[in-house]
C-alpha cells in the first residue's frame, strides 16, 4: 500500500512538474507574441506620427527654413528630420522601445521626404538648351545619403528619449527620498513657463531685443520743441500735446475670417472726431501680426513715445495677418495657397476706412519686412490709388516662380515699377542690413533701373530695424526722385506753404480736423 502511495505521489509530482513546464512554455510564446505585436505598433505609430507631424507643422516650418536663407529643397530636408526625430521621441517615450520606434520613423523620413523627393526629380526638367547625361550614380547615392540623414534623426531622437525617461525617473526617486525638494518643483515649474515664454522670441528676433523697452516715460516724454504744441480742441480744452501723452490701444479686427491688430492712438480715443493716418504693417515669413508687438518690433512702445514727443502725428496702424493655411508663405499676392492682395485690398482696407476716422488713400502707406516689404512694395505699385507710400526692411523685388506662376513678372516690381506714369509714381523707402547677403543687390536693382534712391543700411533683425521704422514714419527717411506726396503730406496743398508738425486742425476747409499735413 505505502509503495502505491508512493508511486502516486512521484507520478503526481513529475505530472505537475511537466504541467508548470508546459505553461512555462506557452507564456513565453503569449510575451513573445505580445511583444512582437508591440514592436510592430511601435514602429507603426511612429510611421503614422510623423505624417501627421509633416501635415500638421510641415509647411510652417519649411517656410520658416526658407525665411532664414535656405531653398526650398534644403528646408523641406531639414524640416523632415526635424519632424521625423520628434515623432521617433514621442513613440520611444510612449512604449519605451527605442528599436521600433526609430524603424517606424525611418519609413515615415522615406514616405514623407525620399520618394516626394524621387517624384519631384523624375518630374524635373533639365536646362533648356543644354545637354543633360543621367547620373545613375547620383540617383542612388542621393537618396542613400537622404536616408543617412535620417538615420541620424532617429538615433538621436531615440537615445533622447531615452535619456530624459532615465532622468525623469531617477528625478521622481529623488523627490520620493527627500520630500523637502517638494517645495522647489512649483519654483522649477514657474521659471520654465517663464523662459518658455521667451524662447521664440529669442530664436525669431534674436537676444538682443529683450533687453530694452520702448515704452513712453511717466512724464509722456513730450518734444517741447514739437509745432503741435499749443493748439487747442474742442473737447474739455485739452491740448493736443495733452492729447498725444495718451498711450495708444491695441484692437482687433477681423474680416472675411482673418485678424488684424490695430494700434489706434489715444489721442484717437480722447477725441473720436480726429482724423488720422493710416499705415500697413506686413510681417515677413514665417511670422504673424503679432511680432510687431513682441520683443522684435515693439511697435506699440515705439508709435506711443514717437506720438507723445511730436515726433509724427497721430496715426493708426494695422498689423493683418498674410499666412495661409498652417502659417503657409503667401507672398502678401493672390497665389494657389490664399488671395491676400484682394482680401487686404479690397476688404480689409475699406473696413479700416469704414471703423476709424482716416484720410483716405493720400495719407495711407504700407511697410513690410522681408517678405512683408516685398509684399508692401508690389502691393502699391500695383495699386498706387490705394497706397500713396511704401517701406521695405530686407524686402526683394523680383516674385518667387513658384508662387506666382504665370503671374510672376506682373508681380516684380523691379520690372513693374519702371512703367508706373510719372502721375501714379510715390515715395518708396528701401533699407537692407550690413550682414545681409541676400538683400543689398535687389535694392541697388531696384535704385539702378527704376528709382534712384540712396539707402540706408541697418542691421536686418527686427529689433534693429526700430530705428529705421522711426525715421519712416516721421518722414526722415531717404526721399526717391519721384512724383507723389510723402506720408503726412497733402498732395492738393502741396506748394502752399503748409508745414510739417503742425497736425490737429482744419487744413482741408472741410470741417473735420486732420492729424497730418498741416495748416497754412
Amino acid at each position: 500500500m505505502r509503495r502505491r502511495m508512493r508511486d502516486g505521489g512521484a507520478r503526481l509530482r513529475e505530472v505537475l512538474v511537466k504541467g508548470l513546464a508546459v505553461a512555462s512554455r506557452l507564456g513565453r510564446l503569449v510575451a513573445s507574441s505580445l511583444s512582437g505585436r508591440i514592436s510592430i505598433v511601435t514602429a507603426v505609430g511612429a510611421a503614422a506620427l510623423t505624417g501627421f507631424l509633416e501635415w500638421l507643422l510641415g509647411s510652417g516650418l519649411e517656410n520658416w527654413f526658407v525665411a532664414l536663407g535656405m531653398d526650398g529643397q534644403r528646408a523641406a530636408l531639414l524640416t523632415s528630420m526635424l519632424l521625423v526625430g520628434l515623432a521617433t521621441a514621442i513613440a520611444t517615450a510612449a512604449w519605451r522601445r527605442p528599436g521600433p520606434a526609430r524603424v517606424g520613423g525611418l519609413l515615415g523620413f522615406c514616405a514623407v521626404q525620399v520618394i516626394p523627393f524621387l517624384i519631384t526629380a523624375a518630374g524635373t526638367r533639365t536646362t533648356p538648351g543644354l545637354r543633360a547625361q543621367v547620373n545613375v550614380a547620383g540617383w542612388v547615392l542621393e537618396p542613400s545619403a537622404m536616408l543617412l540623414l535620417g538615420g541620424f534623426s532617429v538615433l538621436a531622437a531615440g537615445a533622447l528619449a531615452m535619456g530624459l525617461i532615465r532622468d525623469l525617473s531617477r528625478l521622481w526617486s529623488l523627490l520620493a527620498r527627500r520630500r523637502r525638494l517638494w517645495a522647489a518643483v512649483p519654483v522649477a515649474l514657474v521659471a520654465l513657463v517663464l523662459v518658455s515664454g521667451t524662447l521664440a522670441g529669442t530664436l525669431q528676433d534674436g537676444p538682443l531685443s529683450g533687453l530694452h523697452t520702448y515704452a513712453v516715460s511717466a512724464d509722456g516724454g513730450t518734444n517741447p520743441n514739437s509745432a503741435a504744441r499749443s493748439i487747442r480742441v474742442a473737447r474739455g480744452g485739452r491740448t493736443i500735446a495733452l492729447l498725444r501723452r495718451d498711450p495708444g490701444t491695441i484692437q482687433t479686427l477681423v474680416v472675411a475670417g482673418r485678424t488684424s491688430l490695430i494700434y489706434v492712438p489715444g489721442a484717437s480715443l480722447a477725441d473720436p472726431s480726429l482724423h488720422v493716418p493710416v499705415l500697413y504693417f506686413l510681417h515677413g515669413t514665417p511670422g504673424n501680426p503679432s511680432q510687431w508687438l513682441g520683443s522684435g518690433g515693439q511697435l506699440r512702445g515705439v508709435l506711443d513715445q514717437m506720438i507723445s514727443t511730436g515726433a509724427i502725428p497721430p496715426l493708426i496702424a494695422v498689423m493683418p495677418n498674410g499666412n495661409g493655411a498652417n502659417g503657409a508663405d503667401t507672398e502678401w499676392g493672390n497665389t494657389p495657397r490664399a488671395a491676400i492682395e484682394t482680401w487686404l485690398v479690397d476688404q480689409l482696407v475699406p473696413a479700416v476706412d469704414a471703423r476709424y476716422h482716416t484720410l483716405g488713400a493720400a495719407y495711407r502707406g504700407i511697410a513690410g519686412l522681408s517678405s512683408g516689404g516685398f509684399g508692401a512694395v508690389n502691393l502699391t505699385v500695383r495699386n498706387p490709388s490705394v497706397f500713396r507710400w511704401a517701406a521695405s526692411y530686407s524686402g526683394y523685388f523680383s516674385a518667387r516662380p513658384g508662387f506666382f506662376g504665370a503671374s510672376t513678372l506682373a508681380n516684380s516690381p523691379l520690372y513693374t515699377a519702371p512703367s508706373l506714369p510719372a502721375g501714379e509714381r510715390m515715395p518708396l523707402y528701401l533699407g537692407y542690413g550690413t550682414g545681409d547677403v541676400t538683400f543689398p543687390g535687389g535694392d541697388r536693382a531696384v535704385r539702378r533701373h527704376a528709382l534712384g534712391l540712396r539707402l540706408a543700411a541697418a542691421r536686418c533683425l527686427l529689433s534693429a530695424w526700430r530705428s529705421r521704422l522711426a525715421g519712416v514714419e516721421r518722414g526722415a527717411g531717404p526721399q526717391p526722385h519721384l512724383v507723389g506726396p510723402p506720408l503726412g503730406s497733402d498732395p492738393v496743398a502741396r506748394g502752399k506753404g503748409l508745414s510739417h508738425g503742425e497736425w490737429g486742425c482744419d487744413a482741408h476747409g472741410d470741417g473735420r480736423r486732420h492729424a497730418s499735413g498741416g495748416c497754412a
